[in-house]
């Protein structure tokens, strides 16, 4: 109990020692974010599908400067984890959206002007670092079940799955990620997940199969890294789909 007084104390000085040496520090971002609709889709979970993008656009962005001035961590294997749950405590303003068609299917998109600074990073180590250890005492049923809330917070959500992937319990952030993937379909972070899943399982099929998807879904790195891999283990991945 001392120790963990001790780790919160500590974290605290560390924000406030970080907001006062970088209040000039404070990204303002302009960033658009789009999701593609699944049929059913309500509107309410398309606008915070496609905020969550906008933002953590805008948290990639300032986490490039922050990092390399050294105001935060390079974070190097949870990096996806505190950039997605930084996402969720900057401030943004939304400036327009519309609902708009992205050949036949419907999409939402907006754009944000939003503020990032390095004590939204500090506070979501310190959220990670709750959730892992809340997550350490769940029971065996309840760690193979995966129970997903129903509330959307797509920050929250996709973070969990990168922590799984980090603490090497992979075929549980599997079984999170298809609940996920119900929760939230077409989203194109899900698949990315899964593909880094299945690369370390060993099924590079199934990882080929998830970053089409999430190529599909207009994610850029995945189609870059479907023109460029050739082979990988004793799989040709031959020609893709947007070859």
């Amino acid at each position: 109990m001392r120790g963990s007084k001790i780790s919160v104390l500590l974290s605290v000085l560390l924000i406030y020692s970080v907001g006062s040496a970088s209040e000039n520090d404070v990204f303002e971002i302009e960033a658009e974010g789009s999701y593609r609709m699944a049929a059913g889709a309500s509107n309410d979970l398309a606008e915070k599908m496609a905020l969550y993008a906008a933002k953590r656009k805008a948290v990639d962005l300032a986490g490039k400067y922050l990092s390399h001035k050294g105001l935060i961590k390079v974070y190097e294997k949870n990096r996806d984890e505190i950039y997605s749950l930084a996402a969720r405590e900057i401030q943004v303003k939304i400036l327009a959206q519309k609902l708009e068609t992205i050949g036949e299917t419907p999409a939402w998109r907006l754009w944000v002007r939003a503020r990032v600074k390095a004590s939204d990073f500090i506070t979501a180590e310190m959220k990670d670092a709750q959730q892992e250890k809340k997550e350490a005492k769940e029971s065996w049923r309840e760690e193979m079940e995966q129970h997903v809330s129903a509330e959307i917070d797509p920050g929250r959500d996709i973070a969990k799955a990168y922590r799984l992937i980090r603490e090497k319990k992979w075929r549980i952030a599997m079984i999170y990620l298809n609940h996920l993937e119900k929760k939230y379909p077409n989203w194109d972070s899900i698949y990315m997940a899964k593909a880094i899943t299945h690369y370390i399982l060993h099924e590079p099929e199934f990882m080929k199969k998830a970053l089409t998807q999430a190529c599909q879904l207009d994610n850029q790195i995945a189609c870059d890294d479907l023109k460029q891999l050739k082979r990988l283990h004793e799989h040709d991945f031959g020609l893709s789909v947007i070859d």
